[in-house]
This record gives C-alpha cells, structure tokens and sequence, in this order.
C-alpha cells in the first residue's frame, strides 16, 4: 500500500484541528504519516495534540517562522527522504479531507505520470455553512506559473523525487524579505518551469474552510470587501512585487525571464506583455481580463 507523509502546519488552531486531524487519519487506500510543525501557538493546539493524538511527532518552531508558508518549506528541509514514503502532502490546520483524496491524488499521479498533483476544492464557508466549488482545473497555459499557482497548497501531493528536488530548490531561496509568500505558487512555478508535470483535478476531495481566522481562504469568499482587498493589491503592486522575487530563478536566457523583465519595465513595456501573451499568462480568461484592466489602470512601475 502506498505510503504519503503529510505535513500538517498548525498555529493557534485547536478549534477546527481535531476534526482535521481525524479526516487524515481516515484516509483509505493509503497509510498516512502525518509529521506536525507548530509555529508558536499560544492557544491550546500543543495540549490537544499531546493529549489526543501523542503518537504523532511534533516540532515546535523557535523562533517561530511567522507564517504558514515559511513553516511548509522549513517542514520541507527538515524531511529526511531515506524514510520510508512514496508521496508527499501539504495539509492546513482548519480544512477537512475526504476519505479518498490521498487515494485519488495518488492514482491520478501514478496514471498520468505526472510529479505534482493538485485539484479543484469546495468551498466552505463558516457564516452561512454553504458550500461550493473552488474551480481551479482550467486548462494550463504555457506561462501561467509566472502569474498565479496551481491551486491551494492544501490540494498538493508530490512524488517523493519531485519532493526532494523541490526541497533542494528551496534552500537556495530568500524569503526573508518577501512580502506574502506563497508555497502553493512557489512549488508551481517550480514544477513548471523545470519541466516538471502537473496535474490538476476536475474534482474536489477538499472541504476548504472559509472563516475569519484563516490567512488566505477569506480572499475566496465573494464580497465586495474581498474584490476591494484584490484590487487593491494589483494596484498596489502585488503580482510585481512577486515577479521582482521570481524572475532570480529563472534562466536569463529563456523566453519566461524576457516576459518578467518587460513586465518588470514601464507602463507601456507591462501592457505590451500582456497584450502580447495574453491567456498564455493565466488558466482562467475572465482571470486574465481582470488582471490586465487592473494592470491596465496601474500607472505605477
């Protein structure tokens, strides 16, 4: 049977993280080997873990990394790829898993011969308690991991190899210094621009909380506050600001850095771009035309 070790993150999480836990534990059709990295809770995460699940190792990070993202990649350097596992998961503290999706991600990876799987997940929205789909398997694009990653990180599962390389990739990063850092999009646009494949699923094994607490999931929730968070940020410079950081891994010979650095240009080089590459840019059309109006309104470099 095959064996995936999931890396749980947690941070102050105990009110939804035993209802996520069990739902990894009750995956079928493979074991699960679940490794916890705690970022510094103050809540009572550590207690829950130690009294319902002590056989599950636990580190505590200190000083603590700040962020979800920083805690997966310091999780990611410190796996050590002699243990005995085929596939790697990410897993948030607040979702919940459906009894077949490492089974599912798992297949589809060994039928399409694919290094990376993600999929489409459904929306879970905490207010309302309603549910609905998070559609993320639009058609790849030759560029679109120069703009936008695969899907959320909590939907991945990478083979072993191609988890090694990544974390091999991953100690070379600065983040340091950069401003809201993505995991999902990084392990993406690594897997694309090295060639490696990509899968994304049409279905969702995912139930994906959205609630106030969550540093990403309430970008997803349709609202006039959310669409006036995301459009500020493209207009502040958001995807720019991301592309100034990813541009230093790229082959400077290659048509993706040329797109990077007319983007990194001025007005006229940005727009040129992207009426130039246009969808090629990102899966999603209506994505793409929101992106480009907004770009199209930023007068700013």
């Amino acid at each position: 049977m095959k064996k995936v070790r999931v890396l749980l993150t947690t941070f102050n999480g105990e009110k939804y993280l035993k209802e996520q836990i069990n739902s990894l534990l009750s995956q079928e059709g493979v074991l699960v080997d679940i490794v916890v990295n705690d970022d510094g809770s103050t809540d009572g995460t550590l207690a829950l873990l130690k009294q319902s699940y002590p056989q599950l190792p636990v580190r505590i990070n200190t000083p603590a990394t700040g962020s979800a993202a920083n805690n997966f990649l310091k999780m990611l350097s410190e796996t050590d790829f002699g243990d005995d596992f085929q596939y790697l998961a990410f897993a948030d503290q607040d979702d919940v898993w459906l009894p077949k999706k490492l089974q599912a991600a798992t297949s589809a990876l060994e039928k399409e011969k694919a290094d990376l799987y993600c999929s489409n997940l459904t929306k879970w929205n905490m207010a309302t308690q309603q549910f609905s789909l998070l559609k993320k398997d639009y058609r790849q694009q030759q560029f679109d991991y120069l703009f936008e990653g695969g899907s959320a990180g909590c939907t991945y599962v990478l083979t072993k190899s191609f988890a090694k390389q990544l974390k091999d990739f991953a100690s070379t990063l600065k983040t340091a210094q950069w401003e809201e850092f993505s995991h999902d999009w990084l392990t993406y646009f690594f897997a694309r621009s090295r060639n490696f494949k990509v899968y994304i699923d049409g279905c969702s094994y995912i139930h994906y909380r959205l609630h106030g607490h969550n540093i990403h999931g309430h970008l997803n929730q349709l609202s006039w506050a959310t669409i006036k968070s995301k459009v500020s940020k493209v207009l502040q410079g958001y995807h720019r600001k991301h592309v100034e950081n990813y541009i230093q891994y790229l082959d400077k010979n290659t048509e993706a850095h040329a797109i990077y650095e007319r983007f990194l240009g001025n007005y006229f080089q940005r727009m040129g771009v992207l009426l130039q590459y246009n969808t090629q840019l990102m899966r999603s059309k209506k994505k793409f035309l929101v992106f480009f109006l907004l770009n199209m309104c930023r007068f700013r470099r």
